[in-house]
């Protein structure tokens, strides 16, 4: 069982990231307004469905499984990678410089950025095999006490540091077995000026799962 060191793919990038209120106690975006950053957003990027909830909007492609939320002091955007990252970043980039420009907000709390990537396994269904004997030290019989029907095992990872929380989750693909599902999940603390520091942030958790995450998979045990 092996990695191929070019096969390692970003599949999706969500962002978001919470607004100081203006004013308290702090209320859900304008209706009105929401349609109208709506048809700002959708002159350039194709979002055909608008929905309008209780406490905000959501504008989707349903055919990339891809939104833009927009709930109370909440704003995210969750988009498919269909080439490479840096053009998915860009827009998610732009779409935050819309939003931003049109409620003309600046102020910013806990930006988060989460990166999922599949990454092939030589054979069929081998993703938790490979997981297992190169990191499980576990006996057939110690995995029997948790009960009959286990179909893979992955692993998970917290790192606390002095800005950010990193969570980080490498398991098998449950739809297909023969690839690891790795999910990048950090939360940057503290408040942020302008949206500068966000592209930085999100080129920072890609460089995490390409360099140390790959590294990691691919070193002897």
């Amino acid at each position: 069982m092996m990695l191929d060191h070019n096969q390692l793919r970003e599949e999706r990038l969500i962002a978001g990231f919470l607004v100081q209120p203006q004013k308290y106690p702090p209320g859900p975006f304008d209706r009105s307004q929401l349609a109208m950053v709506y048809s700002k957003v959708t002159q350039k990027y194709d979002y055909p469905s608008f929905n309008q909830l209780p406490n905000g909007a959501v504008m989707l492609q349903p055919a990339t499984q891809s939104h833009v939320q927009l709930q109370e002091l909440l704003v995210q955007v969750n988009e498919a990678i269909p080439i490479h990252f840096d053009a998915t970043k860009d827009r998610v980039l732009d779409i935050f410089e819309i939003v931003t420009r049109h409620f003309q907000l600046d102020t910013f709390n806990n930006f988060g950025v989460k990166l999922i990537a599949r990454w092939p396994v030589s054979g069929d269904n081998q993703a938790s095999k490979f997981l297992e004997d190169k990191y499980f030290k576990i006996s057939e019989t110690s995995f029997g006490i948790l009960g009959p029907g286990r179909d893979a095992s992955g692993m998970r990872f917290h790192f606390n540091r002095a800005d950010s929380r990193y969570n980080l989750r490498i398991e098998p693909q449950i739809q297909d077995l023969s690839k690891l599902w790795i999910e990048l999940e950090i939360q940057y603390r503290g408040s942020f000026k302008g949206l500068k520091e966000f592209g930085p942030h999100m080129q920072a958790a890609y460089n995490y799962l390409f360099t140390e995450v790959r590294n990691f998979l691919e070193s002897p045990a």
